[in-house]
């Protein structure tokens, strides 16, 4: 890592990033999840000042069902970098991301800037994660992770030093609560969804 990390969360007019998303959503009256696989571009605008005069770049998010198909537009989000934190604007709520400089195991509330109940955020160095090869300076951010006898909530995201988010992991489940299967692990319902990039670059 360099100076604070800002090279984590570069933001830059032209910049883009496709996902390969892989979603498993369980339902209690379906004996088989539902899978499904589709795809992500997102694609860095020309900055702009925000409200309070910093400068914040749109994030264009396209999306696509095979990759044979065509992008289409799904919604526009904000990010932008100031020199204690990183920040992704997502459907009108602001997270932050990182929180500079980055050291193994510091943390900071990545709700501080909406009306969410805080969430503890912690940075975690040479964390193992699918395409470790691709990218091995990335670090991990453990946003949540929950667990118990009837539930299992756990959100991480990896980002690589020139590169930005490179892999997420987003799962929420609940367990069967019935005499004969609590802690048997058989899920009920909830949806894990994987995040993985494919491809980066600039326009």
């Amino acid at each position: 890592m360099q100076g604070a990390g800002y090279d984590y969360f570069p933001v830059e007019t032209g910049r883009y990033i496709e996902y390969e998303i892989n979603e498993v959503r369980y339902n209690v009256t379906s004996p088989v999840p539902a899978r499904t696989t589709y795809f992500l571009r997102e694609v860095y605008g020309q900055s702009f000042p925000g409200s309070t005069g910093i400068e914040q770049f749109p994030v264009q998010r396209y999306k696509k069902p095979r990759p044979e198909a065509s992008w289409t537009l799904d919604s526009v989000w904000t990010a932008y970098r100031i020199p204690d934190r990183a920040v992704r604007v997502e459907n009108n709520v602001a997270f932050v991301k990182l929180a500079f400089p980055l050291t193994d195991q510091s943390t900071w509330n990545g709700n501080m800037l909406n009306a969410r109940v805080p969430e503890s955020y912690q940075v975690q160095f040479d964390a193992p994660f699918p395409a470790r090869n691709d990218f091995p300076k990335s670090l991990s951010v453990v946003q949540r992770r929950d667990s118990s006898l009837v539930s299992v909530n756990k959100r991480i995201e990896v980002y690589a030093p020139g590169v930005g988010l490179v892999y997420r992991e987003d799962t929420s489940l609940e367990y069967c609560q019935e005499t004969n299967c609590i802690g048997s692990g058989k899920i009920d319902t909830g949806i894990s969804r994987i995040t993985t990039i494919s491809k980066y670059g600039k326009e």
